[in-house]
């Protein structure tokens, strides 16, 4: 995994987050917005000089007040335990921001030289190891039901000739514990009901379709059942209507509930979850509950870049996964996918993170510098990009990685005045003095092997798509895309402190894209492309850098060809105090999980119900 950069995967995502990023309706933004000092908060390490240094440069470089600059008592070093990251830097800094009164107006967090760059994986708890064993059991019991559920559903409504569409072959051992045995049983009960419809004895046939709902609600409980009711034909309408919506009531109070039990986790709450999930989605429910907490509690892929987790710093620990990756709530496209909305007084703050970090501190004040200059001076330069000639392929592949690499190209040479290089074939550029006077760069792919070709003009923008191109900053041996870029200049960068899997990436012409448009500084425009947070990308540069707010393109032509309105300024987005809403989110789940047994007890009556 260290080594190569993987394609995105199908992982179980919590729906809470995804849910929460409605609030980046598609619109056009006000041009006269804009981020300020005053809802930037400095991170400095008191226990080296240097950071401090570099806090105070920034500071007054770009108007930051003093009182915003907040010492933390942190090791010297770029790697730093779960257990250091909880209690020597985020209740530190909460507690600062809030004597501060800062709270409910800071919307970027500024790390500095001298912060730890990346955050290790927890360890399960002895109680969190109880629970995966428990968690364990329950997947092999919910693996011999849907076994039997498989072969129940094969005998219903037998056809006259063998069902060409059942393998002849048991399953292995392997395939019968993965997910295929859960695709497996929805075919099963999707061939069982084609069978039905073609059963001639009509008794049969009910007693049939009985036996199928029964089965139907045991692999997929109330949920899959609401999917398939249809009222009858000689049922009243209006009544029937009116047992379906309460149906469906039930069921979204459940999803509700099953949350709130998620992220209160407990003896109790767990034993609660459980029955909730066997209720409202069934045996497939408990078993993706079970195969959730067990890569929850074991926390895979649990390490993050301190930056991104920053970013959840209001989040109290169960409100997200530390194991793997969490959506990004203010990714500009989950508004246009997530439903249903919730309320903005609902919603904690997810702060926006970059990075003012180079190899040396000298370096680190120099990025704030180029980006003022860049600012005062215009950004001027050549384009190189770099594409490997691949056919374009699915969404967020490879492919489709390559082909927004060459639409980049074409756009820039469209509508705007840079000279455009775009090596498009598997060379790279990689002599000395072949990417000269370099504005902006973005290309892929020698994984974490800078190659000294590039010569950065003062606000220089570039990355390079690989899988290791932020392990280290400060290692003097660092053969990484970052540290080296810093070393010769560059002003802003990205890259991961660990696989990321491709999509973490954003893609150039969305994240380019925003920042020609001049409406957009460096951390809006990030923030709004990335995919993920807790975990493992880190954004190098100044936030407030804005090289296009003087000259930006017409419209935001360049943003998807002028086929998509541009999201809404990050900073024009309500900011909710997070002191306050969590007060009132503790009520509210107070309130909620006092209701949660006799819901329990409706909701299961109501199923023995329905499966009479």
């Amino acid at each position: 995994m260290a080594h190569t950069l993987k394609s995105p995967v199908a992982i179980f995502m919590v729906t809470f987050f995804l849910v929460i990023s409605l609030l980046l309706f598609v619109v056009e933004p006000n041009v006269e917005a804009a981020l300020t000092s005053g809802e930037i908060a400095i991170l400095a390490n008191k226990n080296d000089p240097d950071s401090v240094a570099v806090a105070q440069h920034y500071a007054e470089r770009r108007g930051v007040p003093a009182q915003h600059i907040i010492p933390l008592d942190l090791p010297i070093q770029e790697t730093i335990s779960r257990e250091i990251y909880d209690k020597e830097l985020m209740q530190p800094l909460r507690r600062a921001l809030e004597d501060r009164r800062l709270a409910a107006r800071i919307r970027v967090l500024v790390t500095t030289y001298g912060i730890p760059l990346r955050v290790t994986a927890p360890q399960p708890t002895d109680q969190q190891q109880l629970w995966i064993k428990d968690a364990s059991a329950r997947q092999e019991r919910a693996r011999n039901h849907l076994e039997k559920l498989e072969q129940s559903l094969k005998q219903l409504a037998p056809a006259e000739e063998p069902d060409a569409t059942i393998p002849k072959k048991s399953p292995s051992p392997e395939s019968a514990g993965s997910d295929t045995l859960l695709e497996r049983v929805a075919k099963a009960i999707h061939e069982a009901a084609s069978r039905l419809s073609r059963q001639q004895n009509r008794q049969q046939a009910k007693n049939d379709s009985k036996a199928l709902v029964r089965f139907s609600i045991q692999f997929g409980g109330m949920s899959l059942l609401l999917q398939r009711l249809r009222p009858s034909q000689t049922a009243d309408p209006e009544r029937a209507q009116a047992e379906l919506e309460h149906l469906r009531r039930h069921v979204a109070s459940a999803e509700t509930m099953f949350r709130i039990l998620r992220e209160n986790p407990s003896d109790t709450n767990r034993q609660r979850a459980y029955r909730l999930a066997e209720q409202v989605l069934g045996v497939q429910g408990v078993w993706n509950f079970a195969k959730w907490e067990k890569e929850t509690y074991s926390y895979q892929e649990g390490d993050a870049s301190l930056d991104s987790e920053l970013s959840l710093l209001w989040w109290d620990p169960g409100k997200h996964r530390i194991a793997g990756r969490t959506p990004n709530p203010l990714y500009y496209e989950h508004s246009t996918v997530m439903n249903p909305p919730i309320s903005p007084s609902e919603i904690l703050p997810v702060l926006m993170v970059s990075r003012l970090d180079a190899p040396t501190p000298q370096l680190a004040m120099q990025m704030v510098d180029q980006a003022v200059k860049a600012e005062q001076d215009g950004l001027r330069g050549t384009v190189y990009l770099d594409a490997r000639g691949m056919s374009p392929g699915p969404v967020l592949s490879y492919g489709f990685y390559d082909q927004d690499i060459r639409d980049l190209a074409g756009l820039l040479r469209r509508l705007t005045p840079y000279e455009v290089v775009l090596e498009n074939t598997e060379r790279r550029f990689s002599q000395p003095g072949e990417a000269s006077d370099v504005a902006v760069y973005v290309g892929w792919y020698r994984l974490r092997s800078y190659e000294d070709a590039f010569t950065f003009n003062p606000g220089a923008i570039g990355y390079h798509i690989a899988s290791g191109e932020a392990v280290s900053i400060h290692d003097p041996g660092e053969p990484g895309w970052c540290k080296n870029a810093l070393e010769h200049g560059i002003t802003a960068t990205l890259g991961p402190t660990a696989e990321p899997f491709l999509d973490a990436f954003p893609l150039p012409s969305e994240f380019i894209g925003l920042l020609l448009t001049g409406r957009y500084t460096l951390v809006e425009a990030y923030y709004l492309t990335t995919r993920y947070i807790s975990w493992r990308m880190v954004l190098l540069g100044d936030p407030l850098y804005n090289p296009w707010r003087r000259k930006g393109l017409v419209d935001g032509q360049v943003w998807k060809d002028g086929k998509t309105a541009l999201p809404t300024v990050p900073s024009d987005l309500p900011l909710n105090d997070p002191i306050q809403l969590k007060q009132q989110m503790r009520q509210q789940r107070e309130t909620a999980l006092a209701q949660i047994n006799r819901f329990l007890e409706q909701l299961e009556a109501r199923s023995r119900e329905l499966s009479r």
